[in-house]
């Protein structure tokens, strides 16, 4: 089974896929990330004691003690908050999982998603149980693996790509360029009712082209041939110059073009 995914339609139409994080990764970045706080505050209080001469925590003078205090608290209440802001969504744990959060219209966060978001953890996620539970079952059971301060916030985690993703205007340029192009190329070698294909087929047909070069070869040609051969015969079509794989993007694009002028 493919990872959930979080598709936004922008407002030219282009679709743009993010892969949800699943209970597994979140949970190891949050450890992770509480390892971190957990030696950075012993780290903290041990330079304090070095710096009182190792006495008592209660016998150290009024300044130590207080910007020991100050430090674990911003330790402990700002480092999502900070991090997240920073870093655009991530803290150390999430980017060594290559974990991101983002608005649910794929926006990087601001400084109000995440300080709401991580609120809601302090609140609810960190107590104890059942409040604890609470947060994990909204993450497993959430069509898009949202824990509490996430719907709240508006939020959600993905997963990031190998590869750097393209900016927003990057992909409406290749949209238009994309677009010119096909104006200027030949009419189409058929003309199907592509209202006739199931919407099985149709995943079928738009998770193949969206995948297809992570498929090597002989591997890709013959699923495009598996998924091609039954969709040609239910629409009628008998092009014999097209490639199994041409003749999907050929589908995938009238299917849009009708769908645009059904809508």
């Amino acid at each position: 089974m493919l990872d959930d995914e979080l598709i936004i339609e922008t407002p030219e139409r282009v679709e743009i896929h993010y892969v949800l994080a699943n209970i597994g990764n979140r949970f190891l970045a949050a450890g992770i990330d509480h390892l971190i706080q957990t030696v950075t505050g012993i780290l903290i209080i041990v330079i304090a004691g070095s710096i009182s001469e190792w006495r008592l925590f209660s016998s150290m003078d009024g300044w130590a003690a207080a910007v020991t205090v100050l430090l674990i608290f911003t330790l402990y209440w700002g480092y999502f908050v900070i991090f997240e802001t920073v870093w655009s969504g991530q803290t150390p744990g999430k980017r060594l999982m290559k974990l991101r959060v983002v608005r649910e219209d794929g926006r990087p966060v601001r400084f109000f998603e995440v300080f709401v978001r991580n609120l809601l953890r302090l609140a609810i996620d960190f107590q104890p149980f059942p409040s604890y539970a609470i947060g994990v079952m909204s993450i497993i059971f959430s069509a898009k693996s949202k824990r509490i301060g996430d719907f709240v916030a508006g939020t959600v985690v993905i997963k990031e790509r190998a590869t750097e993703a393209p900016t927003l205007n990057e992909i409406i340029k290749v949209s238009d360029i994309e677009q010119q192009r096909m104006e200027r190329t030949a009419p189409a070698p058929f003309t199907a009712d592509t209202r006739r294909l199931s919407e099985q087929e149709v995943r079928a047909v738009e998770t193949f082209l969206k995948r297809r070069f992570e498929l090597k070869e002989p591997n890709r040609n013959a699923l495009a041939i598996r998924i091609a051969q039954p969709i040609s015969l239910k629409l009628g079509i008998t092009v014999d110059s097209l490639n199994p794989e041409a003749l999907l993007e050929e589908v995938d694009r009238q299917h849009r073009a009708q769908s645009r002028y059904f809508d």
